[in-house]
């Protein structure tokens, strides 16, 4: 063979640049990917800790409220502050009632961890009693006392 066909025969070298297609696609698909699910964590984290301010703050949602529903139907000043007297005293009533409803959902939430603890052993129950007093702490905060003026 003559060195002309021999080196037709070699593989050149790819240039910079050119070197596996493949290579960079996939790399910008894991990128994406990548950021994708940071932005959805990130998201999550965000509603839940807003939703649980909400939870722990209803005293907010009348003006909240509000502001969203004059923004979205044009209130005039007078229509948001009349908005947001009627949302207060729904508001109030509404607490009013989960005060009274309160001890009975506590005492059905005593009963399954217990009826659960029941079922554990004692490091399981440790843990489990921990996680529960958690989660109730977190979700299903106390109501908070009527105020002075809605009585």
């Amino acid at each position: 063979m003559s060195e002309t066909t021999e080196s037709n025969n070699r593989t050149n070298p790819p240039r910079p640049g050119q070197s596996k297609p493949w290579l960079r696609v996939l790399l910008l698909l894991v990128i994406f990917l990548s950021g994708a699910i940071v932005g959805t964590g990130g998201t999550l984290l965000a509603v839940r800790q807003r939703v649980l301010h909400r939870i722990h703050h209803p005293e907010e949602m009348p003006a909240i409220v509000t502001a969203r529903l004059r923004h979205k139907l044009g209130l005039s000043d007078k229509q948001a502050e009349q908005v947001e007297t009627v949302l207060r005293n729904r508001q109030d009533d509404i607490q009013a009632m989960r005060r009274e409803f309160q001890p009975r959902l506590e005492g059905q939430l005593d009963q399954l961890a217990e009826e659960i603890a029941e079922v554990l052993d004692d490091e399981q129950r440790s843990q489990w009693e921990e996680h529960f007093q958690m989660l109730r702490d977190t979700w299903l905060p106390t109501v908070p006392k009527a105020s002075p003026d809605s009585t």
